[in-house]
């Protein structure tokens, strides 16, 4: 069996029936039951085709004689608290992130609620080679649904302390966000406004990614309402990004400048970032004597780098984001309550600290490319600039830097594209 198309970087993702059928969520379920020790906890995403993808995975589980414990939709990071807190050797989340609504996937979790690509491998390998434990219809697992989001919450009150009242958008994208972050701020005590709240698989906005070019209504919302910030999260909550008080979307890389420079830091500590975040925080990071260490882009990398160098602060680009400290999970719910809190304490707008911060243009390009073929254009590419250029870094596609700036062109993990990143001091050196 050649390797399947669903098969990406770090988890499984595809179109649901063209690419990823129903039959496969059967038989990553037996693949699953087949390495289970013990239960496993599934959670899913918004998506439309949600139920019926998660239902055909518990059966496969199910037929290996193990037990499923289900917590419906919810954020993932609430899936990953789920898995630690009951202790459980395996999670998997049935969802797609930010990608369009016809795509659906699954990512696994081991013991504590983490990534974990060696479990990753070891199940895909199983569905490969169809080598699933016996079925024996005495020994059918049990099925129980669990609810677990009011323990969550109070994880997550027990981990911020928000000074006082803070008034705050929020753009849920029609995804998970939707069934906690209500409760969340009415736990903080914060004045809020909702907009696009109901989970929707059908994602009336698009894809639920949260980029400046879907989040004009929340940017429109908050310059002309009296708010401190926005934040909108992507369509299974693992992503967060913030709107400052002025109505202006902000890179992540201006969040995370703001998060070290609230966070226990000494000389010498290290940061982690994806291999195509701004030059912005190696700035911030050089001003207080940190390190600051690129990755290819993907929570697995930035993860695993975090706990290998034990950083304070690890994210990409994309609004992904963990706080050790917190929890070492890129935890979108819990990153901004930290958010909030830090905000609280803030003693001038959010808008004003980040326009002290250095600043760069950038702008990126995606350009369609079979799966097929993306990674083989990219190295061809790496070849030719290798010879042209004298600093090029090739850990995720190929990145040059120049005089005048940088530019990264890689092929995505999660879609049939190519994407350039390009960062310059000014415009003409942007173009």
């Amino acid at each position: 069996m050649e390797i399947p198309s669903f098969f990406r970087a770090y988890d499984i993702r595809g179109v649901v029936e063209y690419e990823l059928t129903l039959e496969d969520y059967l038989s990553f379920g037996k693949a699953v039951g087949t390495v289970a020790e013990d239960f496993v906890v599934v959670g899913r995403d918004a998506r439309v085709h949600g139920e019926i993808c998660e239902k055909a995975f518990v059966s496969g589980v199910l037929s290996r004689g193990v037990d499923v414990r289900a917590t419906g939709v919810v954020p993932i990071g609430v899936l990953s608290y789920a898995v630690e807190k009951l202790k459980a050797k395996i999670g998997v989340m049935v969802g797609a992130s930010h990608n369009p609504p016809e795509y659906n996937g699954l990512k696994f979790f081991k013991e504590g609620g983490e990534y974990s690509k060696e479990l990753d491998n070891k199940i895909r390998r199983i569905f490969i080679e169809r080598k699933f434990k016996k079925f024996d219809w005495r020994k059918i697992g049990s099925y129980e649904i669990l609810d677990i989001k009011n323990d969550y919450l109070s994880f997550v009150l027990s981990k911020v302390d928000v000074k006082k009242k803070i008034r705050v958008a929020v753009d849920c994208m029609n995804g998970a966000a939707g069934t906690i972050i209500k409760s969340l701020l009415e736990k903080l005590g914060c004045e809020y406004k909702i907009i696009h709240g109901e989970p929707s698989g059908l994602f009336p906005l698009g894809e639920p990614e949260p980029k400046p070019s879907k989040l004009k209504e929340l940017m429109a919302l908050v310059s002309k309402g009296n708010f401190d910030l926005g934040l909108a999260f992507d369509g299974d909550c693992d992503r967060v990004v913030v709107i400052d008080d002025k109505g202006r979307y902000t890179e992540p890389e201006k969040t995370a400048s703001l998060i070290v420079s609230f966070l226990d830091t000494k000389p010498g500590d290290t940061i982690v970032a994806s291999v195509n975040t701004s030059s912005i925080i190696d700035d911030v990071a050089s001003e207080k004597g940190l390190k600051v260490i690129r990755t290819p882009v993907g929570h697995f990398y930035i993860i695993e780098a975090v706990k290998k160098h034990k950083a304070v602060l690890g994210f990409e680009r994309s609004g992904h984001m963990t706080i050790p400290s917190l929890r070492l999970f890129d935890d979108a719910i819990l990153v901004a309550a930290k958010l909030l809190e830090i905000c609280s304490k803030l003693e001038e707008p959010i808008s004003k600290f980040f326009d002290k911060l250095p600043t760069y243009l950038s702008t990126e390009v995606s350009l369609e490319c079979p799966d097929s073929i993306k990674f083989k254009v990219v190295e061809a590419i790496s070849s030719e600039l290798k010879a042209k250029f004298k600093k090029v870094d090739t850990i995720d596609g190929v990145k040059v830097y120049t005089d005048k700036g940088w530019f990264l062109i890689r092929a995505s993990n999660t879609q049939p594209l190519i994407r350039i990143t390009v960062e310059a001091k000014n415009e003409k050196n942007l173009q």
